[in-house]
């Protein structure tokens, strides 16, 4: 067996560019996940969040999410459902993605893990 050694490198970050986008907090919890297929979550945000509306990654149904807008405060629940439902739930790469959009216009995703 030969010996071999892998040389060191030092990486710098890169420079961040004054128009690069800051890191925004996500103003939302996951309260409740039923065995069902049901998550539930809620907006700790300051204020309310527009178009907020549901996707499904991977196998499954998920119901028409028509875009509403979320108080804080308030809890919107989705229910993943269908023939693949059980296979969603159980799947190690599915999730749900919570999207939104910002009072500036820029439209936000939070994926959930099932």
């Amino acid at each position: 067996m030969n010996p071999f050694r892998l040389p060191a490198r030092t990486r710098t970050a890169p420079a961040r560019r004054d128009d690069a986008p800051a890191a925004v907090a996500v103003p939302w919890r996951v309260v409740r996940r039923a065995e069902s297929g049901m998550v539930e979550v809620e907006n700790l945000g300051d204020g309310p969040l527009h178009s907020v509306r549901f996707a499904l990654a991977g196998n499954g149904l998920l119901g028409l999410s028509l875009p509403c807008t979320v108080l804080p405060g308030e809890r919107l629940s989705v229910l993943v459902r269908g023939r693949d439902a059980e296979q969603a739930r159980a799947s190690a790469d599915a999730m749900l993605v919570l999207r939104w959009f910002q009072p500036d216009g820029e439209e936000l995703l939070w994926p959930i893990a099932l």
